[in-house]
């Protein structure tokens, strides 16, 4: 979400500039002059009037005109505004602040205080529309350390009906509680009464009748180095569209397109003695075909002639990784193109270097992007035909397994505003979808011709479908887990740019996960069961010494809720203390490594291991931790090892110093010294075990650190 908004408001801001010999015919055309702008953005913003220079600019973007406006200095940083010139709404609104200061792992302030400050700043610039919205907490908060801000939605209400496609979003940041952007996406539209519309339970017999879940195989992976795919049985919500509210008819685009494929790149040598890993590569691409293989196989493959006036521009030999959660094969990635006359062609392909097959190609030109002005004169029909003619001459045995798939499944015909359509066949086993072997075809509806292709198709061993639950029991289980209910939906005609779009008021299905067959668990993409997160985090904390900062490495990522209970005062695991201490010092989204192991601790010795946290012969899972162990793991983390190996550098106050082991010293003195772990009546009680109440803590004041 933070992205969108982040590109959202780029492209506002810099989308036209307009040269101030224009801006006074722009001060002309709108309701909102320069000078009005800047003043509305002041006194709502605060902006004062000295250490900055000023400039502006005018762009009128989707039928509506905006002033933008931006005061820059070195000492005080950046403040950008953009104003409606007609409405004289603040838009958008971005603040950048210079500071020595890094930001803080662990907030200052909490997520309620920055909702505070969130709500009192939309009231102050747009009370009138913040009346008219509802906070979406499930696309809000981010809330890992990584991120400096908190981040909130608010959703527009018509009708007591959510409209999520208006919206206001604001950042706070956690260390100042200042506002760091804000943007409000909010338009003019008419809204259909919720009067004389079908019933929930009508929609969803509609749905279940023309939409509704599918037994599907869906291909898994182990996260492991290596590691082959698996087949499992879910059900699945194959194809998803809204429901008028009002008709019951299903509401699909008509403009459905999917491109394919395509390769390019460059070419490198060396002369360097190899590692053996590396010549293990130069002995598999021994085993591939050749470019000029390659090249033979597209040119006796493609449905036109690739003639000598196309020119080799790329061809790259990409020999496959294993990293999870995919293998990819070797495959020559080859383009071509030419230009004539002012116009240019192209044609780009992929083989597959091990078997010979093509996998995709995609050809485009001038005359073949370019529809502007042009009427189809193929129809669905005959589009489809000409696809799988070409299917039953190059891939015939895989062609002869698959169905098609027709995603517009009410319309008769199409009416395609895209240089080409998209026909779609998916494998099917003794009647369940193989949605991951699918082929594609892509057709101009102007010329007939094929301009795309590309398969993808794993063998793979499918599980027994014996023994699964019934298609009612997973529209049981899908209904009481998945939200079906009214909202309103823009649907726009891309034909029509300039128009606005037709607001429908739709049920539609919000779930994007599936439903074990064999369990009747909801499972994620890769197979693991969705575990629903709880408004509160665990039973047995309340009262404890360290409720506060166990709630708050679960806010922030670091503290799994998987449990009912946390077990505070239990002696914390050797590989619970590693897990989260490596979920401390890396964003959840780096892996720097590939997993060697499906065990989820192995994935944080691994990690651990690669950065000197602990060493090999140190890992012993299921041993408790003593505080002593604790400190030396946690300096490790600091990337101070070095420095605590020089013990004789360091002076231990503690009454118990004779028990600390000479090697561990310097350990204890930093992290003592650093005050992330303190003793109790002046001794350190290095051989006592870590409590998981005082592992929380530790990792609390191990995360203040400012390295």
């Amino acid at each position: 979400m933070k992205k969108f908004i982040s590109i959202a408001i780029a492209l506002v801001f810099l989308f036209t500039l307009m040269m101030p010999s224009n801006i006074a015919q722009a001060q002309a055309d709108t309701k909102i002059s320069l000078k009005q702008a800047i003043e509305i953005a002041k006194e709502k913003l605060g902006i004062g009037d000295s250490g900055y220079e000023f400039n502006s600019n005018y762009n009128e973007y989707a039928n509506k005109k905006y002033w933008n406006l931006n005061w820059n200095s070195t000492s005080k940083g950046n403040i950008s505004v953009t104003v409606d010139a007609d409405t004289g709404r603040i838009t958008s609104f971005y603040s950048w602040t210079p500071t020595q200061q890094p930001e803080l792992k662990i907030p200052k302030y909490t997520q309620e205080e920055a909702k505070k400050v969130a709500v009192e700043f939309i009231q102050k610039v747009a009370p009138d529309l913040f009346k008219q919205t509802k906070e979406n907490t499930s696309v809000n908060n981010y809330s890992s350390y990584y991120s400096p801000d908190y981040s909130f939605t608010f959703e527009r209400i018509v009708n007591g009906i959510p409209f999520p496609s208006d919206s206001i979003y604001v950042s706070v940041n956690k260390s100042t509680l200042k506002v760091s952007s804000y943007y409000l996406n909010w338009n003019d539209y008419s809204f259909p009464e919720p009067k004389n519309i079908i019933s929930k339970e009508k929609a969803i017999e509609i749905f279940k009748e023309k939409l509704g879940l599918k037994l599907m195989y869906n291909l898994v992976y182990d996260q492991v180095y290596g590691s082959e795919p698996k087949a499992i049985l879910v059900y699945g919500i194959y194809q998803n569209a809204p429901i008028d509210a009002k008709t019951g008819k299903l509401i699909i685009s008509d403009n459905y397109y999917e491109p394919m494929t395509g390769g390019g790149g460059g070419e490198g040598m060396s002369s360097q003695k190899l590692s053996p890993e590396e010549q293990k590569a130069v002995d598999n691409a021994e085993k591939y075909i050749s470019k000029d293989k390659a090249i033979e196989i597209v040119k006796n493959s493609l449905p036109f002639p690739l003639g000598s006036e196309y020119k080799l521009i790329n061809a790259n030999l990409y020999t496959g990784y294993d990293y999870p959660p995919a293998k990819s094969d070797p495959m020559w990635s080859l383009y071509w193109n030419y230009n004539k006359d002012n116009k240019y062609y192209y044609v780009s392909a992929t083989v597959d270097a091990a078997t010979g097959e093509l996998k995709s190609f995609y050809r485009g030109g001038s005359d073949l992007d370019n529809i502007q002005g042009k009427t189809p004169t193929y129809t669905k029909e005959q589009m489809k035909k000409i696809a799988e003619d070409y299917l039953k001459k190059i891939v015939p045995d895989k062609f002869n397994k698959t169905e098609y798939v027709d995603r517009n499944t009410l319309n008769s015909e199409i009416q395609p505003i895209m240089p080409s359509y998209t026909f779609k066949y998916v494998e099917i086993v003794n009647g369940i979808l193989c949605p991951f072997n699918v082929i594609y075809v892509n057709v101009s509806p102007y010329t007939g011709e094929i301009v795309g292709y590309s398969i993808n198709w794993t063998d793979v061993k499918l599980p027994s479908s014996e023994n699964i639950i019934s298609l009612d029991e997973a529209y049981k289980i899908l209904f009481e887990n998945a939200e079906f209910d009214l909202s309103y939906v823009p649907n726009y005609d891309y034909k029509s740019p300039d128009k606005p779009p037709t607001i429908n008021l739709v049920y539609q299905l919000n779930f994007y996960n599936y439903i074990d067959a064999k369990t009747g668990q909801i499972i994620d993409y890769s197979g693991k069961p969705v575990v629903k997160k709880s408004e509160t985090t665990f039973k047995d904390i309340d009262g404890n010494w360290a409720e506060k900062d166990i709630k708050l490495l679960v806010q922030i990522g670091i503290i799994d809720t998987k449990e009912e209970n946390y077990y505070p005062e239990h002696n914390i695991l050797q590989k619970d203390f590693i897990k989260m201490l490596v979920k401390a010092i890396q964003p959840p989204y780096y892996d720097p490594i590939p997993p060697k192991s499906s065990d989820e601790y192995s994935y944080y010795y691994d990690i651990a291991i690669q950065k000197k946290i602990i060493a090999e012969k140190e890992k012993k899972p299921d041993t408790l931790v003593t505080r002593e162990q604790a400190a030396k793991y946690l300096v490790n983390a600091l990337g101070a090892g070095y420095i605590a190996d020089l013990n004789d550098i360091f002076v231990i106050n503690f009454k118990d110093a004779d028990k600390i082991s000479s090697s561990s010293k310097g350990y204890i003195a930093i992290v003592s010294g650093l005050k992330i772990m303190r003793g109790s009546n002046g001794y350190f009680y290095p051989d006592l075990y870590l409590t998981r109440a005082e592992a929380a803590a530790v990792l609390v004041r191990f995360l203040e650190i400012n390295k």
